[in-house]
């Protein structure tokens, strides 16, 4: 399996990033203008959809849906060397299954090695910045919403081991990416990081050597 073939989203969902995305920016404004919970958008690049009831609030739920868009496992842009090695070490048990199947039987924990899909920035600190923000005037406008959840909605494929060294660490709104500074995180280089989250995981030392 070629190492840059986790990162790479399937073309159906890649096609409906642009909609999808405009589709959670609006839903989630909505609430922070309003306060009130509206039905949410119906998605098109997933067939799980947003989820609101009286355990999910709107904040979470974009923030689970923005990390996933592109993909939960396959095709999401942030891998870990070692979830790739994990990956790729199951990978030749089961030939014939597509990249997403091998990725989501890693994930389910049946082996000593697994993966999982991790907010980078905790998704619970991220709610209560949002959370704060409803039905004030502070509440971003829709192109300056989309920055923020581009910066503090990424989900990043890890090991789980790698998921209890980060656990406990601190979060850093400047840079979200030095909760995993110092750790035996490194990740794959994808040409497709917008600079931004380039020279942030930089910053942080985790760039893998090519």
């Amino acid at each position: 399996m070629p190492a840059l073939e986790v990162l790479l989203p399937d073309p159906l969902v890649a096609s409906s990033l642009p909609e999808d995305r405009r589709l959670l920016v609006r839903y989630l404004r909505d609430y922070l203008i309003t306060g009130v919970v509206q039905e949410p958008p119906q998605l098109h690049s997933s067939h799980k959809q947003i989820r609101v009831d009286e355990r999910r609030e709107p904040i979470g739920q974009v923030a689970w849906k923005w990390s996933e868009l592109a993909g939960k496992y396959a095709g999401c842009p942030f891998w870990s060397t070692e979830a790739l090695r994990v990956v790729v070490s199951l990978d030749a048990r089961w030939p014939g299954r597509t990249l997403k199947r091998v990725c989501e039987r890693v994930s389910k924990g049946y082996f000593l090695e697994s993966i999982q899909h991790e907010n980078v920035y905790p998704r619970l600190e991220w709610t209560a910045r949002l959370q704060a923000l409803v039905a004030t005037e502070a509440v971003p406008s829709e192109p300056d919403l989309e920055a923020l959840l581009d910066r503090f909605s990424v989900g990043c494929v890890l090991t789980r081991a790698q998921v209890d060294e980060i656990a406990a660490r601190p979060s850093n709104a400047e840079n979200p990416w030095l909760r995993c500074q110092g750790t035996s995180i490194r990740l794959l280089p994808n040409p497709a990081w917008s600079e931004s989250h380039l020279t942030s995981v930089r910053e942080s030392g985790l760039l893998a050597p090519r």
